[in-house]
């Protein structure tokens, strides 16, 4: 009796398919879960401290505002509020923004470089590889849902940062173009969040290690901001001329500033500061006396302002190209690890 054999052909119902996406999103809850409990509960400290000491400026200001006047003159009471409001609200409002203005790239490298640069560093994403996900799916995976969970809780976070500086911003005490408070406000918070973790993530990719590429990602992020501030921003739309010298908290972002001489010479400060100005202008109390007695002489005083009534426009500007970059990082990563060998 012989045995007949043929050859065994190819199951297509029992072939090895790839891990659905829902599960694959269970997995990087599950093996990010701390990191991505860790950054809300944090952001929920910050905004418990926020509320206390914002309900305190809310106040404080609304009693300034509605202080009696007194033949031109405040009360005794209400001088005590403005000193308050002044030397209190407003200093532990601005230590607030300078701390939370470092929130984006430490919760961006803390979150996002580890990701992949421990898998690759301990050699643990070849048992990811062959568990039916494959790269592009692990990685994708990996990355993603922690860039949406990020950015959708520092954007509800940015609410409360409006709520908190409102009482400041009406005051006049910061204007919504300043560096710190633009970076705060709007959607640019969440979006350089996004920007630190995908640039994280990238060079955690590229480098395969966890603390060298936090180091990077903290370098280039402080670089690119202070450009950004300094040499980027500015150019989103060209500045408006005006006349005039208002230095207050309201009057937009000053740009640049010159006066011009009566015969329509461009003066530098240094030039200015050489003018001969009377000794009762020099010890005068009031800030606008150099200001008039320029203006009395025939100077003419220019400024070169981004007004506030750009600052949205500016914020979805800025907020579209870092999400782009965030992209094409993230896009980078990925075919970092399919380049990969195994």
């Amino acid at each position: 009796m012989s045995v007949l054999t043929m050859p065994a052909q190819p199951d297509q119902d029992t072939a090895p398919r790839p891990v659905p996406w829902r599960r694959m999103a269970w997995i990087t809850w599950r093996q990010q879960r701390a990191t991505l409990i860790a950054v809300p509960a944090v952001l929920a400290a910050v905004a418990v401290f926020l509320v206390i000491f914002g309900l305190k400026a809310h106040h404080d200001y609304a009693a300034l505002v509605n202080c009696p006047l007194n033949q031109g003159r405040q009360s005794n009471a209400c001088a005590e509020l403005f000193r308050t409001f002044n030397s209190t609200d407003w200093p532990l409002a601005n230590a607030c923004s300078i701390l939370i203005g470092l929130a984006p790239v430490l919760i961006g490298a803390f979150a996002g470089a580890p990701l992949l640069a421990r898998e690759l560093e301990n050699g643990t994403y070849r048992f990811a590889w062959t568990q039916g996900a494959g790269r592009t799916r692990w990685a994708l995976s990996t990355l993603v849902l922690p860039a949406m969970l990020l950015t959708a809780v520092t954007g509800a976070f940015t609410a409360l940062l409006w709520w908190y500086f409102r009482p400041f911003l009406a005051d006049g005490q910061v204007s919504e173009f300043l560096p710190l408070a633009f970076a705060l406000l709007g959607v640019a918070f969440a979006a350089w969040t996004l920007f630190a973790y995908a640039l994280a993530a990238f060079t955690g990719t590229l480098f395969r290690r966890t603390v060298p590429a936090m180091a990077v990602t903290l370098i280039v992020y402080i670089v690119l901001a202070i450009a950004t501030a300094t040499a980027i921003r500015p150019h989103y739309e060209a500045p408006v001329t005006v006349a005039g010298w208002n230095q207050g908290g309201g009057a937009g972002w000053v740009i640049s500033s010159w006066v011009k001489a009566p015969n329509g010479q461009h003066l530098s400060q240094a030039a200015v500061n050489s003018l001969r100005v009377p000794a009762s202008v020099q010890n005068s109390q009031s800030p606008d006396a150099f200001t008039n007695w320029l203006t009395s002489h025939g100077y003419t005083l220019w400024q070169s302002v981004q007004p506030d009534s750009r600052f949205w426009q500016f914020q979805l500007t800025e907020g579209g190209w870092l999400l782009a970059v965030s992209a094409l990082l993230i896009g980078g990563a990925v075919w970092l690890i399919r380049r990969r060998g195994a």
